[in-house]
């Protein structure tokens, strides 16, 4: 039994999302442990030597005559090891692989919070949009894989409604792959206002990178690679050696995706008003320095991509598209053209899911709009929807 403050918290709580996981215990204020959700795995032979770099140990997962290694963890995760992939458990916000979601809850309750799961209850939360098959799955995790002996799957819509003292708000959720926007009645979330798009913090991100890479001609080095540097002015190219260390192409990637959230949580900003480049030139530019060294400050560029999130279809950088390709998939962007077409702002989606419920609850759900995710804490962000909605909804009230 675990006591905090002199009550008894014996209740786990588990939130896995698409970028990071958290987990901690009921009626604390914040998770004891946050993680990326993304994984490290070596595949190896029985008689292979095994490859713990870092001394720790990892879980495994045999299959015929092989060992699947995990590394689970901003500890194992970002440290180089020859073959090893990155994967991601999640995909549209519903588990997509139960075998490495099953290694993530065994490192979280286990290796991390070092609880024995059969003593505690667990609440787990799930999107409004998860399917009957992968509840009965998650249920199947829980009771038969873990030996909980109690479980609950919580709408993640309706608590984060709780958590702002709110039984009815109209939730805007921006996250690392996607965004969505959920209204809450009485703590039941209203299944025919839902609506998401594959608009998020990764498209973003790849969006920065494209932008990097052909207005700045600048190619992102992750820290893995680098050697030494030296000291340069800004705006100068990098003067860096780099180490002989061949990766693969989705450990390399991640390390990449690392440095953009790092460029984009430090730099970009969301302008409070209607973007106008002019305004936007004036204000003050704002300095980043690359791992390798590499530094210059950023002006304008830094509000452009950001603003996707307002105007999706007018500020993605849609390279030129060959005829008949409407359904391919952009690498820059991680849509589809056909997919771009019918993305909104979120000011828009905000609307037009408060206006897909009934008539008689939208007063309540316009004044109670609640925002959360990774996007929601971008500078001006919360200003901007602040600014956008009252004029497709005077009078409304939004939390943070």
């Amino acid at each position: 039994m675990v006591t905090y403050g002199g009550d008894e918290v014996n209740a786990l709580v588990l939130d896995v999302g698409s970028t990071t996981t958290r987990a901690g215990y009921a009626g604390e204020d914040t998770p004891k442990v946050v993680f990326p959700t993304s994984y490290g795995y070596v595949e190896e032979t029985d008689n292979d030597p095994a490859s713990n770099v870092d001394g720790d140990v990892t879980m495994t997962e045999r299959s015929d005559a092989r060992i699947k290694k995990y590394y689970i963890g901003d500890n194992k995760i970002n440290i180089w090891r020859p073959n090893m992939e990155i994967g991601n458990p999640m995909e549209d916000g519903l588990v997509n692989d139960w075998d490495a979601m099953e290694q993530i809850w065994d490192a979280t309750f286990r290796n991390m919070l070092r609880v024995d799961p059969a003593e505690h209850p667990l609440l787990c939360t799930e999107p409004a949009w998860n399917t009957p098959e992968k509840r009965e799955k998650m249920m199947e995790l829980a009771f038969e894989k873990f030996d909980f002996p109690a479980f609950y799957l919580a709408k993640d819509a309706v608590m984060t409604a709780f958590s702002v003292g709110r039984a009815t708000a109209l939730v805007l959720d921006s996250g690392g792959s996607l965004t969505s926007a959920v209204p809450v009645y009485d703590g039941y979330v209203l299944k025919k206002g839902i609506l998401r798009q594959p608009i998020g913090g990764d498209m973003i991100s790849r969006q920065i990178l494209d932008q990097l890479q052909n207005d700045l001609h600048l190619d992102v080095t992750p820290q893995y690679k680098i050697a030494s540097k030296t000291v340069v002015e800004s705006g100068q190219s990098a003067q860096v050696q780099l180490h002989d260390r061949p990766a693969t192409e989705s450990f390399n990637d991640y390390q990449i995706s690392r440095v953009l959230h790092e460029y984009k949580e430090s730099v970009c900003q969301v302008s409070e008003v209607t973007f106008d480049e002019g305004i936007m030139a004036s204000r003050p530019q704002k300095p980043f320095e690359f791992p390798d060294g590499y530094n210059n400050s950023f002006g304008v560029e830094r509000y452009k991509l950001p603003e996707t999130l307002y105007q999706p279809r007018a500020f993605l950088r849609i390279p030129p598209m060959a005829e008949g390709s409407e359904q391919t998939r952009i690498p820059s962007i991680g849509l589809s053209k056909q997919q771009i077409d019918v993305t909104l702002g979120m000011h828009q989606l905000v609307y037009n899911s408060i206006c897909s419920c009934d008539i008689d609850l939208r007063p309540l759900l316009f004044n109670n709009v609640v925002v959360t995710g990774g996007n929601t804490l971008f500078p001006g962000f919360n200003e901007r929807l602040n600014y956008e909605l009252p004029m497709m909804a005077p009078g409304l009230k939004m939390m943070q």
